[in-house]
């Protein structure tokens, strides 16, 4: 996993829900512990899509449920346009 891109997305999700990075667990399922209401869900999702330039559909979020989910995805997704 890229390491400045995982800092990235955790930074942004820990400004989002106002949490401290170092109090993130990668494994925590955004939902049930992080506390992600799907407000917050669409914010997220929201600045990762301003941020990467995402193409951020239905059947791609619905199975993130881990921070280290979200890393992945959008590392996929850098990795798919650079190879387009």
């Amino acid at each position: 996993m890229n390491d400045d891109l995982a800092k990235e997305v955790i930074h942004l999700i820990s400004r989002i829900i106002k949490i401290p990075e170092d109090k993130i667990n990668l494994e925590a399922n955004i939902f049930n512990d992080l506390g992600v209401d799907s407000l917050l869900g669409v914010e997220i999702f929201a600045d990762l899509d301003k941020k990467y330039g995402l193409s951020l559909d239905e059947d791609k979020i619905k199975n993130i449920n881990t921070l280290s989910d979200i890393i992945e995805m959008v590392k996929g997704q850098l990795a798919e346009r650079r190879k387009a």
